[in-house]
């Protein structure tokens, strides 16, 4: 789902106010989908940490920001698959993947996801879990 933030970005963004990011961010938090407000920011949630978590990154490219057409009227954005890796004890239980603008809170909350259809994942020591996220907007005819 795009956050509030999300849309203020890219209105900024297509206006000049804000300068395309180097990277975009993948993250996850503890949350389910449904519990984070539209006008959430990145401080709003309970992002895992320690045990090697770490927001990973995707290039604000063309090759790792993928724009396609997507049903009669929409548009879909993919990022690449990027692979989350718990070392050093287990993580807790995430149940949404979200994509920002920064490493840290500093920057826009763009969208959000539910990871494994919102029954969440823990990673246990050692294992590690793929994932990519996508952006769909059909308007109306």
């Amino acid at each position: 789902m795009i956050k509030t933030e999300g849309i203020e970005f890219f209105f900024k963004l297509a206006n000049g106010l804000v300068s395309l990011p180097e990277n975009y961010y993948i993250g996850w938090c503890e949350e389910a989908e449904d519990e984070i407000a539209k006008a959430a920011s990145l401080g709003d949630l309970t992002e895992l940490a320690g045990s090697g978590y770490a927001r990973q990154a995707v290039a604000g490219d063309d090759a790792e920001m993928i724009a396609a057409p997507a049903g009669d009227n929409g548009w879909t954005l993919t990022t690449k698959k990027v692979t989350f890796t718990a070392a050093g004890g287990d993580w807790a239980l995430a149940k949404t993947r979200f994509l920002a603008t920064s490493s840290d809170d500093s920057g826009y909350l763009i969208a959000t996801e539910p990871l494994k259809s919102g029954a969440g994942v823990a990673l246990l020591d050692t294992k590690s879990y793929d994932c990519e996220m996508q952006i769909a907007s059909e308007p109306p005819a």
